[in-house]
């Protein structure tokens, strides 16, 4: 038995309506955008299934991808998590600015891809940690899924349709403030603090310089896309 949740993060676009057109829809409707991070922990305490599926937005997979899904990370223990064909990528690594594409064999980070994984996996790391807002809270996950020596597997005979639309609508300065943020927190929980402080007065100095003044604005009061 599956159940469908979906976490409307005060759209208004008539998204929070869904649960009128489509039957069977659990809609959790928040009064505005909270961050991604948020938005998952809230749906993952609300779910009852043994499997988690979390499709981004703009994201369109086929009526069999979840059970295909399911009988891939089963069929291999050594998985922790499973993905479709696309994009994929290496852990974030100290000081990096961009995620590094890797091969499908190497794959660690499903970033922007539809992933499934056991619900337990979130749960026993108490959720995606708070200080993060939209993005990299999940590459906690998939830091931790690796040094329990379980792997991302990759299903490449599985292929994802995406919109062409913009993935976020939520400013391009509040969206570069959120990622560089994110990473900071990431590098400062898995290689120290002084790794994220680096990278983070590194980014700030290059938008100052840059003439970015609202984007180092952002980053200077440490902005995030939950507004807090």
């Amino acid at each position: 038995m599956s159940e469908v949740i979906v976490v409307d993060c005060g759209s208004q676009d008539g998204s929070a309506r869904l649960d009128e057109e489509f039957e069977g829809i659990t809609m959790l409707r928040l009064p505005r955008n909270f961050g991604w991070t948020r938005a998952v922990n809230i749906a993952t305490r609300t779910a009852k299934g043994e499997f988690l599926f979390l499709l981004p937005n703009g994201c369109h997979v086929e009526p069999d991808t979840i059970q295909r899904l399911v009988a891939g990370i089963e069929a291999n223990p050594e998985a922790g998590a499973v993905t479709v064909a696309g994009d994929v990528y290496a852990l974030p690594k100290a000081g990096e600015t961009e995620l590094r594409k890797v091969s499908a064999a190497q794959a660690e980070y499903p970033f922007a891809q539809p992933v499934l994984f056991p619900k337990v996996a979130l749960v026993s790391i108490n959720y995606l940690p708070d200080g993060y807002g939209q993005f990299y809270a999940d590459a906690e996950l998939y830091m931790k899924l690796k040094a329990a020596g379980k792997r991302l597997l990759v299903l490449e005979d599985l292929k994802l349709k995406r919109d062409e639309a913009p993935m976020e609508l939520i400013g391009d300065e509040m969206a570069m403030a959120d990622r560089v943020n994110g990473l900071s927190a990431f590098y400062s929980k898995n290689y120290g603090f002084m790794s994220g402080m680096s990278f983070w007065l590194g980014q700030s100095a290059k938008a100052l310089l840059s003439f970015r003044l609202g984007l180092a604005g952002k980053l200077l009061m440490g902005s995030k896309v939950d507004g807090l």
